[in-house]
């Protein structure tokens, strides 16, 4: 063979080579950012189902916190996933004011799952109605169950947290293959039996309940704020993790404003378990997602 041959030779495969590299970055990369999982997450739980499903679908993760005062919000995704914590059985009004302001295709999927400590109830429909004012369906609506982290609640011994998070691990597959397949029609909420059970838990709950409503009664409800006790080194870390920037630092101390949203991050973050409510959080056991790191919760607050 030639020089000449070879040298066309040469330059026709790189040629080819480099087109190839060409169509997967216009072929390839766009199709990575058709789907989009827009999530929010206090203390761990949210974020690592959706940093888990998002892996799985090969979809863009971005928190929602960003966006919280934007008026309007664009998409072009084919799939938007929210996942979320629920707060007084029902997702936090951050979600459904993100939703509300979504501006997307009429023919865009959606999908939802959220974290839960003691039931879901309707969650999904609720978040169902929400997307039904903008003219959109939810096709798929999945609760997962996590360790709890609200007032009252028990520590769960560490058998029981790795069970949660194997059974969330083997239902993301679910999750994830209903997803890809664009299924409708699977909307989670709690049955009849677990409306009863929720009955007994609020029986147990009383004694630490009524403790809290003589407190309120007698001294009123700002009694029941957040503080800081002598334990507080002034780190600094509950006004990072907040995610709503309600929390300053004054005179070495932290003070809440007005614009809480009970995640609870500041409680469960803390290094020195020193935030307390009141005196409902001196003996609560403090919990975060093993796997999940301070930043991955001080990072969703930022966006680019």
């Amino acid at each position: 063979m030639s020089s000449r041959l070879v040298d066309i030779t040469l330059f026709f495969f790189s040629f080819y080579d480099m087109r190839r590299q060409d169509l997967k970055s216009v072929l390839f990369i766009p199709y990575l950012m058709l789907t989009e999982i827009y999530y929010f997450s206090g203390t761990g739980n949210s974020y690592i189902v959706a940093s888990t499903i998002a892996k799985k679908l090969k979809a863009k993760l971005i928190p929602i916190i960003p966006f919280k005062n934007n008026e309007a919000i664009k998409s072009n995704a084919n799939i938007i996933g929210f996942v979320f914590p629920i707060y007084d059985f029902k997702a936090p009004e951050l979600i459904n004011d993100f939703v509300k302001k979504l501006q997307t295709s009429d023919s865009t999927y959606f999908f939802a799952v959220c974290t839960y400590g003691v039931m879901p109830l309707n969650t999904m429909k609720k978040l169902e109605k929400t997307l039904m004012l903008n003219d959109r369906k939810l096709s798929g609506g999945f609760t997962v169950k996590m360790p709890h982290n609200g007032i009252g609640y028990s520590k769960i011994p560490i058998d029981k947290q790795k069970k949660m998070f194997k059974e969330f691990y083997i239902k993301s597959d679910f999750i994830v293959d209903y997803v890809k397949s664009k299924k409708e029609g699977v909307i989670e909420k709690s049955s009849i039996l677990d409306r009863v059970v929720l009955v007994g838990i609020f029986m147990k709950l009383m004694p630490k309940i009524i403790p809290m409503l003589k407190q309120a009664l007698f001294k009123g409800w700002n009694s029941l704020g957040f503080y800081a006790d002598e334990n507080c080194n002034s780190c600094g870390i509950c006004k990072k993790v907040c995610p709503f920037d309600n929390i300053k630092i004054v005179e070495g101390k932290p003070s809440w404003g007005g614009n809480c949203m009970s995640c609870f991050a500041c409680i469960h973050w803390c290094p020195q378990k020193s935030i307390q409510i009141a005196n409902l959080t001196k003996k609560m056991q403090r919990y975060h997602h093993p796997d999940v790191k301070i930043l991955d919760i001080i990072n969703q607050k930022k966006y680019s």
